[in-house]
């Protein structure tokens, strides 16, 4: 499969600054990904080729103090930032906008969906995280747009975070286990990476609503 090209794109942050990241053409349905914290748009190199292969446009980019954005990351802002992001893509053409997110991110991205839905078909969700700095439980469980949670199993405390999202989610929801120690990004690559690809852009595919020609 042929790697997909990237083109250097910055936006605005939500308090100031630039948020930096690179976008991979394809058609007017979007994928925005949102890596988890402590890591960086790096994370989501084996999925890009995979989407673009898939007919989406994608957009990675780095949270505000994470790889190339500017500082300092501040989980209040989390959810800020990928409304941003989904902003930008809007403003570069996207008629319907899918996200693929990780562990903390994962949170700031059903966050994000709760404030705009319309601008949001579904979510892809890696291991989500819940932390009450960048989203509460109850905000994320009124982003009601189809939700697919990937976990890897032999982690108990992952399990009971996705469950506890899982439990109070609102709208299509389902839940994967894979027989794996790791978590987020991670579950992207390893013995049951394809697997873990091939759920991801099934949701994706699944659930684009058709668009007007």
């Amino acid at each position: 499969m042929r790697q997909a090209e990237a083109v250097a794109v910055e936006f605005d942050a939500p308090a100031a600054g630039t948020l930096r990241g690179q976008r991979f053409a394809g058609g007017d349905c979007w994928a925005v990904l949102v890596h988890d914290q402590g890591e960086d748009l790096d994370g989501w190199r084996g999925l890009v080729t995979e989407l673009v292969a898939c007919g989406l446009s994608v957009l990675t980019f780095d949270l505000p103090g994470h790889g190339a954005s500017d500082h300092p990351w501040v989980p209040e802002l989390a959810v800020a930032a990928v409304a941003s992001a989904v902003d930008f893509a809007g403003s570069q053409g996207a008629r319907q906008v899918h996200m693929v997110a990780a562990g903390a991110g994962a949170m700031a991205a059903l966050g994000a969906a709760a404030g705009a839905a319309p601008d949001v078909a579904s979510a892809a969700l890696l291991t989500p995280r819940p932390d009450h700095r960048v989203a509460t439980l109850d905000r994320v469980s009124e982003a009601r747009l189809p939700k697919l949670i990937i976990v890897g199993s032999m982690d108990p405390e992952a399990v009971r975070d996705a469950q506890a999202l899982f439990r109070t989610a609102i709208g299509p929801c389902e839940m994967t286990r894979l027989p794996v120690s790791a978590q987020g990004t991670a579950l992207l690559t390893g013995d049951w990476g394809q697997q873990a690809r091939e759920k991801v852009l099934a949701h994706l595919v699944r659930w684009q609503r058709r668009l007007p020609g």
